[in-house]
């Protein structure tokens, strides 16, 4: 993700970015397929209450339903943006799909393997944000899911109203955190500072390795408040940013 805000934007400040030259290249770069993934992965919302208005007929692998009027529905989201019949997918060694691992790569299927610098950062190119088709669909370099696969914002007429804005927030987040720092786990519970520096790659490696474990459960704990998912009461994710250059745990 670095080496793309490297490509697009440099050394500018982002005083000096605009919304036209800057963010549909930044979104659809490794920028946009991490924010996708993590929202894939980890939604606001886990699920999307919605009631039908009138009767509705659905057919579900060629049988038809008839939903009655009135009737609460709650969409899985995060099971439908996990859905393997929906996903392009790999499987990773002793896993029968990648879709539970966080694999930004999967949003970056470029028809046309074109660079960073031939998408013209035009405000067509950037309509992806708001969850449409691209006017210009071959500069898009984001994987574009089957409708209704990736409902994170929802879907439909009443999807989100604060998509584009939300997009466009995190996006430049993004870009401005990690054009100038790198963001690692805090290892400090094992380790002090000293302690790491002196330590080999191996022996970081299983340090940061318990950090990585103590995340992997902090993330299994959380749990849904009203619709939206947050960590339990008492856990939390220490971090460290850190000046690019100065990382300690990287190429583990």
């Amino acid at each position: 993700m670095q080496n793309d805000i490297d490509a697009i934007i440099g050394s500018k400040t982002p005083s000096e970015w605009t919304y036209m030259n800057d963010f549909s290249r930044l979104y659809n770069s490794m920028v946009g397929a991490v924010l996708n993934e993590e929202l894939r992965l980890m939604p606001i919302a886990d699920t999307i209450p919605k009631v039908t208005a009138g009767e509705q007929r659905v057919t579900v692998d060629g049988k038809e339903m008839l939903v009655p009027n009135g009737t609460f529905i709650h969409l899985n989201t995060v099971g439908t943006n996990r859905n393997p019949r929906y996903w392009p997918h790999e499987k990773l060694a002793g896993q029968r799909t990648d879709l539970d691992h966080f694999v930004p790569e999967r949003w970056l299927l470029s028809k046309t393997g074109e660079t960073h610098d031939d998408i013209n950062g035009k405000e067509e190119n950037f309509k992806d944000v708001e969850g449409e088709e691209s006017s210009n669909e071959e500069t898009s370099i984001l994987f574009k899911p089957v409708k209704g696969a990736f409902i994170s914002f929802s879907e439909g007429p009443r999807s989100c109203p604060g998509r584009k804005f939300a997009q466009v927030e995190m996006t430049a987040v993004l870009a401005v955190i990690f054009q100038k720092y790198s963001v690692e786990l805090d290892v400090s519970r094992w380790a002090s500072d000293e302690e790491v520096d002196r330590m080999n790659m191996e022996e970081r490696k299983e340090v940061y390795g318990m950090a990585i474990r103590e995340t992997n459960e902090v993330l299994r704990r959380c749990n849904q408040a009203q619709i939206v998912l947050k960590m339990a009461k008492e856990d939390k994710v220490p971090l460290r940013f850190v000046e690019r250059g100065r990382e300690r745990f990287t190429g583990l």
